[in-house]
């Protein structure tokens, strides 16, 4: 656990910082007379500029080194959040909004460069387990603590939090350049353009298979996450401190997963059938939003939901690391990374619309319905052990 300690320390704080503001964007651009549809354009905007950059900058990391990436997509994070805060002092408040969460998307990479440092210093039996503990419990932990206090600190005004996000941002980038050692990752020969890397990590069906399931599952549950505040308003009519304490109990749930359950549970039943079991539970928590229309009734659905993500993402994580090239985990990852931000770009877009146009609750019933497809898609993946599993060599 010892070689562990500095990347979980430096997910986790930086993490914190975007856990801080997740439940307050919707209320704090609503303060600029946003609609429900430019508060989910405004929450895609991340995605769209992390999806052009999270390629590139899963390669550099093959190349230049893990360390020298995460410092530059913390700094990024810092600026954003600074201009984040200030943005209602400056002119066309709602333009700057827009510009500091598009400065925040293009240093994104921070998740796939630290994927890549955790694939570099595990071997494949155990990293299922390793990225279920680092990046689960640093998710979960500062999900928990992160949304919490984003939501205490919100009634003192929501450029407190923005701030306080800053300044978690700047810890992190003291943290990756005073603990964080670099690994010894080998590069790749040969790179290809970034834009290409999805047609070269392609051409084998089952990582073919698990790319659509990355993006299906990323889908539903961003569908879900970003537009939580926006439903929680909305159907609910919780403020944004309420918000954020709910989001603060699904992230206790997600911790308790991940410290106890989520490794021992894929060791015993493996990646793929892991898989299926969290995506049956994901689809059966989002079905259950239908039935929500007071807010202790959101606990039922989260059980399943935080469950549901929990075993789902370690268990892509390693077959997607089990099928890439050594040498080429960093592009892969990438890869990976930019499909879940092209879900991400259309899902906070289709959950503002569905929010402003149809029903709140809705939210669920798309959720769960691209948690059926993904389940469905991921009984036709191979386990490792199954014939018909190929591993991907190096071009």
């Amino acid at each position: 656990m010892k070689r562990f300690f500095p990347i979980f320390v430096v997910v986790f704080i930086d993490l914190l910082g975007f856990s801080i503001i997740l439940p307050l964007l919707p209320y704090y651009a609503s303060i600029f007379q946003a609609t429900p549809t430019t508060i989910g354009l405004l929450i895609a905007t991340y995605s769209i500029f992390q999806f052009i950059a999270s390629p590139l900058l899963g390669s550099l990391s093959d190349k230049y080194g893990r360390k020298p990436l995460l410092l530059y997509s913390q700094i990024g994070s810092l600026i954003g959040f600074l201009l984040l805060a200030s943005a209602g002092s400056l002119p066309y408040p709602l333009v700057w909004l827009f510009v500091a969460r598009a400065i925040d998307g293009l240093s994104g990479g921070n998740i796939t460069v630290a994927q890549a440092y955790i694939s570099d210093i595990t071997s494949p039996e155990e990293r299922a387990k390793s990225f279920g503990l680092i990046l689960g419990l640093a998710f979960g932990f500062s999900f928990l603590i992160g949304t919490g206090l984003g939501g205490f600190l919100s009634r003192y005004g929501y450029t407190i939090p923005a701030y306080v996000a800053a300044f978690f941002s700047l810890c992190s980038i003291i943290s990756t350049l005073l603990i964080l050692p670099e690994t010894q990752n080998r590069t790749a020969e040969e790179r290809k353009i970034p834009l290409l890397y999805l047609k070269a990590y392609t051409n084998i069906d089952n990582l073919r298979r698990l790319y659509y399931v990355f993006f299906l599952f990323s889908l539903f549950f961003s569908l879900f996450v970003t537009t939580f505040a926006l439903y929680a308003d909305r159907q609910l009519h919780l403020t944004a401190e309420q918000a954020g304490y709910t989001l603060a109990g699904v992230g206790l749930l997600g911790i308790i997963w991940q410290g106890g359950i989520v490794g021992p549970l894929v060791k015993r039943l493996g990646e793929r059938n892991a898989l299926l079991v969290g995506m049956l539970s994901s689809t059966t928590g989002y079905f259950s939003i239908l039935l929500v229309d007071e807010w202790w009734k959101l606990s039922f659905a989260a059980v399943f939901i935080s469950f549901g993500n929990g075993t789902i993402r370690p268990s892509l994580m390693s077959l997607l690391t089990q099928l890439a090239p050594p040498q080429q985990r960093g592009g892969a990852l990438g890869v990976a990374a930019s499909i879940e931000s092209l879900s991400r770009i259309a899902a906070p877009i289709l959950g503002g619309w569905i929010v402003g146009s149809l029903y709140p609750s809705w939210i669920g019933l798309a959720s769960g319905l691209l948690a059926a497809t993904a389940l469905f898609v991921s009984m036709t993946i191979s386990a490792p052990e199954e014939p018909g599993y190929k591993v991907a060599t190096q071009q």
